[in-house]
């Protein structure tokens, strides 16, 4: 199976990002990491590669509860930035809000793929990024 290009983490907790950081490393299943603080700061990486011509992230690991902007003010602005269809981006949510309304609100976003609960496991992971593949695969055969 072939890696990913780049994984986005969106975070505020360091120990989280580190522990994140070293379940994709050991997965061997990304070939670049990045992390954001913030959901502005994830906005602006992604402004950055929109503006550079650059691949989006394939892979967005994004908490729900941040200081500044949170993940759900974060989608918003994320739906405005009209990113290609075809771009291929998986935005997962991560929590661990045991708020049903944050599940079902997270469930109901148009561009979240889906939602876990922290820490995410490396055979989580592993999952994602093999519907990842299998999408990205689908969306080759029909073109």
């Amino acid at each position: 199976m072939k890696p990913l290009e780049r994984i986005l983490l969106v975070d505020d907790d360091a120990v989280t990002n580190m522990m994140h950081r070293r379940v994709i490393e050991r997965s061997g299943r990304a070939r670049a990491i990045e992390v954001a603080t913030d959901g502005q700061e994830a906005l602006d990486i992604l402004l950055a590669d929109i503006a550079a011509g650059r691949p989006l992230p394939e892979l967005i690991l994004l908490d729900i509860n941040m200081p500044g902007m949170g993940g759900f003010e974060f989608l918003e602005h994320y739906a405005g930035l009209n990113i290609d269809p075809d771009a291929q981006l998986i935005i997962v949510m991560l929590s661990t809000s045991m708020l049903r309304d944050d599940h079902l609100r997270a469930e109901a976003a148009p561009n979240v793929h889906s939602f876990c609960d922290k820490p995410l496991r490396l055979e989580k992971l592993l999952e994602l990024i093999e519907e990842f593949q299998h999408m990205r695969d689908a969306d080759k055969s029909a073109a």
